[in-house]
């Protein structure tokens, strides 16, 4: 995975030893940056119920109280740290579309970060695209990707 080397992955835990590293908040604070991020906790084991469509939020596996309050943690952390986003890019499931919003108070629909777990067709197609964004820098600020599960 060669082409995931220029992407900053940060793995936010809500914990002392990971608010500490400044290194990292700094190089986030200088913007740059492409940050992909999963979305919050959902019911452990459960998927998508047979008939789910994207369209219709009631049909899909959706997110606890709990990862709601998880999702706005994250952003209260980054408005604090005073991290710049210049997109919010999201895979268009509903859990990941409301992280990106309880975080970050926004969300654009971007496919490429859809989950292929059943449905492989466009997976070069995909993987292109994220190729290309990984590879360049944003500017005016960082670029952060919400997304469910990519690959198996």
């Amino acid at each position: 995975m060669r082409w995931l080397v220029p992407v900053l992955f940060v793995l936010i835990e809500l914990s002392p030893a990971a608010a500490d590293d400044a290194a990292v908040w700094e190089l986030l604070r200088g913007g740059g940056q492409v940050i992909l991020m999963r979305h919050a906790v959902t019911t452990p084991g459960v998927g998508d119920p047979a008939g789910f469509r994207l369209d219709d939020c009631a049909t899909q596996r959706n997110r606890t109280d709990a990862s709601r309050a998880d999702a706005k943690r994250v952003g209260a952390v980054f408005q604090a740290r005073a991290i710049p986003l210049s997109r919010v890019l999201s895979s268009p499931w509903c859990r990941c579309l409301e992280t990106a919003r309880l975080a970050f108070g926004r969300a654009e629909v971007w496919s490429p970060l859809s989950n292929l777990f059943d449905n492989r067709a466009r997976e070069a197609e995909h993987v292109q695209a994220l190729k290309a964004i990984a590879g360049r820098r944003p500017t005016g600020g960082n670029r952060s990707e919400v997304a469910g599960r990519l690959a198996p």
